[in-house]
């Protein structure tokens, strides 16, 4: 009996080293994964601030009279930066008419015509190279020619 306990304990020493490189994969792989997903969140964390300053930029552009007027009178694509609160990004705005025109088919617009108006926005990171491009058409009504 001596005998064979004197045998085996080499044995339970591997059997530890084993054990212990298993859990160290494990734990390794762990934090591989953890650093990959931090990074896919941070990823997704500016693209969404890039899209609320393109879109704070249109809905800024919309609702601002003066460019309307300007994108009317315009015959070519207006340009702008607009200022946005959003940390650190920025977003640029280009707008273009097509003229006025009549009111498309199916209206009941009667004596009003209608500028359809593209607005095309892109908003940008100022710490990373994340950008995010939107575009929108609208229709301002305006009384007849």
């Amino acid at each position: 009996m001596q005998n064979s306990l004197q045998n085996q304990q080499g044995v339970t020493l591997l059997v530890a080293m084993v054990i212990l490189i298993l859990v160290s994969l494990i734990g390794v792989t762990a934090l591989k994964n953890a650093s990959v997903e931090e990074q896919m969140s941070a990823n997704l964390y500016q693209k969404n601030l890039t899209f609320q300053a393109s879109e704070s930029a249109v809905e800024s552009t919309i609702n601002d009279k003066n460019l309307q007027r300007q994108v009317l009178t315009s015959a070519t694509s207006v340009s702008s930066v607009v200022p946005v609160n959003i940390e650190h990004t920025t977003a640029t705005v280009n707008y273009k008419s097509n003229g006025l025109g009549a009111p498309p088919n199916g209206n009941s617009f009667g004596a009003f015509a209608g500028a359809r108006i593209m607005i095309t926005s892109t908003g940008e990171s100022t710490d990373s190279s994340t950008r995010t491009r939107t575009v929108h058409g609208i229709v301002i009504t305006v009384p007849g020619l």
